[in-house]
């Protein structure tokens, strides 16, 4: 977490997003493009693809939806299969 500047609490408030106080605009934008792909893609519009474009460019929302797309991917194919995951702690 520290690599990247997220404490505890950044992960602690990801369902509120748009009302914690500790995310930048562009982190807000990018958790609420994430939420609308994984619950309601059908719910993402012009005017977010607009928003998404103006703060991270084409290039990098492309790469963004791959990651994202990836990631739901992985966890339906876990919850499918009844996979249970685990990260190592090394100490």
């Amino acid at each position: 977490m520290a690599e990247h500047d997220l404490t505890e609490e950044d992960y602690l408030n990801v369902a509120d997003w748009a009302g914690y106080e500790g995310y930048s605009n562009a982190e807000r934008l990018a958790i609420e493009y994430t939420e609308k792909f994984a619950l309601d893609h059908v719910a993402i519009d012009q005017e977010l693809m607009d928003r998404l474009v103006e703060i991270y460019g084409e290039d990098l929302l492309m790469d963004m939806t791959i990651s994202i797309g990836c990631w739901i991917a992985f966890g339906r194919l876990n919850e499918v299969f009844g996979a249970e995951v685990s990260c190592p702690v090394r100490l």
